[in-house]
């Protein structure tokens, strides 16, 4: 009879309305995974490039707004190039998550590691001062020394130079201009021998004992 049939359709209407609920859950769910997906680097499970200029940017403009600082590591594993072409692409990969393994240990809640390409990583340090930075980028280094003090065998040693660069008015919300003050950072680092981290830092010296060059505004540091 009609009653009867009114409510067969309407327990179908219902039931196809949730349906189609329950599959636009699953859609918007599996968009949210392909998008995470795309800011995730493969072969470690940190960050890529595009989560780290995504997050750059956005702790640029909020420190602009707030003028809090933050901190910015650009990290090299040392001779990678060399490992890769004595032991193997394997074994240089292993490297590669071995060294995220080590550097998660020394970071806080809240930092990002974010592998850049090839042996090349950033740290992104939200509201730290440029000598918390550098507290991090101690720790890092002594890590990867130890580790390469216990290596024996077949394993390989680990060392990674880096740069450590501040926040401030003067770079503004260009992420770019951060990044390049870290990488001279790195260069100097990298010059002075490698294993080391190395501070760019306009402000007065971080320790009193190490004096910047005249002509260069950056402190090294084993």
């Amino acid at each position: 009879n009609t009653p009867q049939s009114i409510a067969i359709l309407a327990q179908l209407f219902l039931s196809m309305v949730c349906n189609f609920g329950f599959l636009l859950m699953a859609v918007d769910r599996l968009r949210n995974e392909v998008a995470d997906l795309a800011m995730m680097d493969d072969l470690t499970g940190v960050g890529n490039r595009r989560q780290l200029l995504q997050r750059l940017s956005e702790e640029c403009a909020r420190s602009d707004r707030s003028n809090q600082p933050f901190a910015l590591l650009v990290v090299d594993l040392d001779n990678f190039k060399m490992i890769n072409d004595t032991h193997g692409h394997a074994a240089g990969d292993a490297c590669l998550q071995h060294f995220t393994l080590m550097a998660q240990t020394r970071l806080r809640a809240g930092d990002l590691l974010a592998r850049t390409g090839g042996d090349e990583f950033c740290i992104m340090l939200p509201a730290s001062t440029l000598r918390e930075g550098v507290m991090i980028a101690r720790r890092i280094v002594e890590v990867c020394r130890d580790d390469a003090a216990g290596c024996a065998g077949t394993e390989v040693p680990l060392s990674v130079s880096i740069g450590v660069a501040q926040w401030s008015r003067d770079i503004g919300i260009l992420p770019d201009r951060l990044i390049a003050a870290a990488d001279h950072a790195l260069y100097v680092a990298k010059k002075e021998g490698r294993n080391r981290y190395a501070v760019y830092d306009l402000s007065p010296s971080l320790a009193p004992e190490i004096e910047p060059a005249p002509t260069q505004p950056v402190r090294r540091h084993a």
